[in-house]
């Protein structure tokens, strides 16, 4: 049997055949350029013709003057005129809400008289019922200040957030002083069933009605009723 030979091409045959083809890789290499000083700016020839003027910049036409920046001196800062700014807007908003400085009075620490923790507070608005009950905690100062009463109604304790310096308070009077000054600045244990004191309607009632009497407003006179009395059963 007769065979056909086939002539066998190298590897190292293919690989140049094949590398002919592809496309030779391209080495880039920087340039780089010397620092020959500043650049010199060209002035524009004074023999332009006028119509390639409209190509230049307005700023570099020829005949156009500097123009002069005005340089303000800085304002002075706020921090300088007014050193303490909070303290400032919180002494406005006590003229404001409180002229006559009665209420700050009631609760400054300076004040030997002041409301304290454990006294029984009576609260007037100028739109609802008033509050009243016993002072747990008094939290903030200046016009943020604010006191929390507890009472009872139907059994159940209530505690009412006032704050003091509000537009809708119309009044606040102290009903009775704690019996002993409390070594706590807030009497949240009263919470508690063991320790609560209960409701202050009682007392707050004593109070008004002793106010009344010493305002002169305490007699009330009744009117009788002199016309004639029908019988029973009529209307």
């Amino acid at each position: 049997m007769s065979q056909i030979l086939v002539p066998r091409v190298s590897a190292c045959c293919w690989r140049s055949l094949f590398a002919e083809i592809q496309p030779q890789r391209q080495w880039s290499r920087s340039l780089v350029t010397l620092q020959r000083g500043p650049v010199e700016k060209l002035a524009i020839p004074e023999s332009l013709p006028p119509q390639f003027r409209s190509q230049i910049p307005p700023r570099l036409r020829p005949g156009r003057d500097k123009r002069d920046i005005t340089v303000h001196e800085s304002p002075v800062s706020e921090a300088a005129l007014c050193k303490d700014p909070v303290s400032l807007i919180d002494q406005r908003q006590l003229a404001l809400l409180d002229p006559t400085g009665a209420r700050a009075r009631l609760f400054d620490k300076t004040n030997k008289d002041r409301a304290q923790v454990g006294d029984i507070l009576l609260v007037t608005f100028k739109t609802g019922e008033p509050v009243s009950g016993t002072i747990l905690s008094i939290k903030g100062s200046g016009p943020h200040i604010s006191v929390l009463l507890r009472n009872q109604l139907t059994g159940i304790g209530v505690e009412v957030l006032v704050k003091v310096h509000s537009p809708l308070v119309q009044s606040m009077e102290i009903a009775q002083r704690a019996p002993k000054r409390k070594r706590r600045a807030r009497l949240y244990y009263l919470r508690k069933p063991e320790h609560d004191p209960g409701s202050v309607q009682k007392i707050v009632d004593q109070y008004v009605r002793q106010r009344a009497m010493l305002s002169g407003g305490g007699k009330t006179t009744r009117q009788q009723h002199t016309g004639p009395r029908g019988k029973k059963g009529n209307r």
